[in-house]
């Protein structure tokens, strides 16, 4: 493989992570049995409304959708404790009207593509308008956005198909390494097509001799995923650097977000996207322990349950967040302070979503630290969690 193109800014988060220290003094306790009463109301308004809206933009009742924006609202100021002006920044409507366009579209590309998928793409969306916001862009559904978005179903759908010998895979690869590099390249098939056609919206956007980073940062993506390989079936812990090929991974995909966002990114816009991917990527690999355990795949969080309790893990990772906040997060824009706000209950979210699935890989003490430092009880969150999947997928089949 070639030199890496972001080994430096992987190196840096590295020296941040060595630093941290082990043990962790920032719990606080947020929880209050009155919360679970009112994500369970919450609940029932958010049934009743989905229920309610047809697909149809043009049936869709007003009403019934600002009844649903409102009760979101005053949930995130009264129970979460956003303050009410950035939850009026980030829960506008036409947030809302980007994803409905974005599904209607996903699905006309691709009629195949199952609710999975079209999640997996709409969550890369999501994440997407957060950066606009956060770069002080419009938000909007740009056919970077889409492309991109679109990037992981496609690649994945083709990728993980049995039907397609190893060779066949390793061929595309190549080319839709050439295709990225230099804009060249010639589909084989029909899926590969519509894979290519991606990378051709984004040069639409961007051009290459103007933006080169937009493509060096793609390049990563696919250099992340090589290094990722080397994680399968690994017998030895010692035969890969497991910390270096989780950061590449996950730093590079939020920077890719980025620079496709503005096409330019000033040096501390690199380091707090970059920053910020490895952050996800280690919250996933913190709820995936055990299906990655199952499908023989190593990662730092799954590693370290091999030695003991994840404690000293998660206890390091919170540290790591909690300077990520204090030194990286830009707070200069009305913008920036709101996406601040949620940014912090979100990553909250990911790990006590995480530490509820991984319960046998960490210590009595800390499950029941990280209980009290959640907004609701285990069995409360799980409780709407899954009915409101079930309704997010009625509403990603209808697509």
């Amino acid at each position: 493989m070639e030199t890496l193109y972001f080994n430096e800014l992987c190196h840096k988060m590295k020296e941040i992570w060595y630093q941290m220290p082990t043990s962790y003094e920032g719990y606080i306790k947020r929880y209050d049995k009155k919360k679970d009463k009112a994500l369970k109301d919450l609940n029932k308004i958010i049934k009743k409304d989905l229920q309610t809206i047809k697909i149809d933009s043009e049936t869709i009742d007003q009403e019934v959708v600002d009844c649903l924006v409102k009760a979101v609202k005053g949930f995130a100021v009264s129970i979460i404790g956003m303050s009410a002006t950035s939850v009026e920044t980030i829960f506008k409507e036409e947030h809302f009207k980007h994803s409905e366009a974005f599904m209607k579209r996903a699905k006309e590309l691709d009629p195949s593509l199952n609710r999975e998928g079209l999640f997996q793409a709409l969550r890369n969306v999501w994440t997407m308008h957060s950066m606009q916001l956060y770069l002080d862009k419009p938000v909007e559904l740009t056919d970077s956005v889409f492309a991109y978005s679109m990037l992981y179903p496609l690649t994945d759908n083709y990728l993980d198909d049995p039907t397609i010998s190893v060779q066949i895979k390793t061929e595309f690869n190549k080319r839709f390494r050439m295709k990225i590099k230099t804009g060249d390249g010639v589909p084989e098939t029909e899926a590969e097509a519509k894979i290519f056609k991606m990378i051709d919206l984004i040069e639409g956007d961007w051009n290459r001799e103007r933006y080169p980073k937009v493509y060096e940062s793609l390049m990563g993506i696919l250099d992340g995923q090589q290094l990722s390989l080397h994680q399968q079936g690994l017998e030895c812990l010692y035969d890969q650097d497991l910390l270096s090929i989780t950061f590449y991974k996950g730093g590079t995909s939020v920077l890719t977000d980025a620079y496709l966002i503005a096409g330019e990114l000033t040096t501390s816009q690199e380091n707090f996207s970059f920053y910020y991917g490895v952050i996800l990527q280690l919250a996933d690999d913190l709820q995936d322990i055990e299906s990655d355990l199952k499908a023989n795949h190593i990662t730092m969080m799954n590693a370290q349950v091999k030695l003991g309790y994840l404690d000293s893990m998660i206890h390091k990772y919170l540290n790591f967040i909690d300077h990520f906040f204090d030194e990286f997060y830009a707070t200069d824009t009305e913008n920036q302070k709101a996406l601040q706000e949620l940014s912090s209950e979100s990553i909250q979210l990911l790990i006590f979503e995480a530490t509820m699935k991984s319960k046998r890989f960490i210590s009595s003490q800390l499950f029941k630290t990280v209980k009290q430092g959640s907004h609701f009880s285990p069995k409360a969150y799980k409780s709407v969690e899954r009915d409101f999947d079930k309704q997010l997928h009625l509403i990603l089949e209808a697509y």
